[in-house]
């Protein structure tokens, strides 16, 4: 699958799972064993099973199972769902800008204070008499503009790469 080994769907498939994941993805153009794809990117079996099953878990991949008459053992032959690449891409986007927008909407409509090593809303600070139970340090009133500048550079970035998806 060409757009996986380069493009939008490559860098939210890093950016969601990881670049193994991903590269574990580009071996399986064809279908493959598990232990042909260790082989090809020279890392232990265990770990590309383990790449597999989360892959399989997102819906990625799929596996046909064979067993061994002899031995008893069961032999996996992995195939790539290039159909839900894409399905899967929208989703985790959604996903983390909902929980964004969300984040963004608390940070707007709240106070927020901070101390030495923590950052809490006003309710928190207020029923702590703001003095924190960590470090024993005053509460001070926080400015979160970096916050939501970062939140709303972050949503903006993902919605661009929604767009690029459509």
């Amino acid at each position: 699958m060409a757009c996986v080994k380069t493009g939008v769907l490559r860098d939210i498939l890093i950016e969601s799972l990881s670049d193994g994941h991903v590269e574990v993805l580009d071996r399986l153009s064809t279908p493959k064993y598990d232990e042909d794809v260790a082989l090809e990117l020279e890392i232990k079996a265990t770990i590309v099973r383990t790449i597999l099953n989360d892959l399989h878990e997102n819906g990625l991949v799929e596996y046909q199972r064979t067993k061994n008459k002899k031995t008893g053992w069961y032999t996996y032959l992995w195939v790539r769902r290039d159909e839900r690449v894409s399905q899967y891409s929208r989703k985790y986007l959604d996903n983390r800008l909902e929980s964004l927008n969300s984040q963004l909407s608390d940070e707007t409509r709240n106070v927020t204070f901070k101390c030495e090593c923590m950052r809490v809303p006003y309710e928190t600070a207020i029923d702590a008499n703001f003095r924190c139970p960590s470090c024993s340090g005053n509460f001070s009133e926080c400015d979160n503009s970096n916050v939501v500048d970062d939140i709303v550079g972050e949503v903006s970035r993902l919605n661009s790469l929604l767009a690029m998806l459509s």
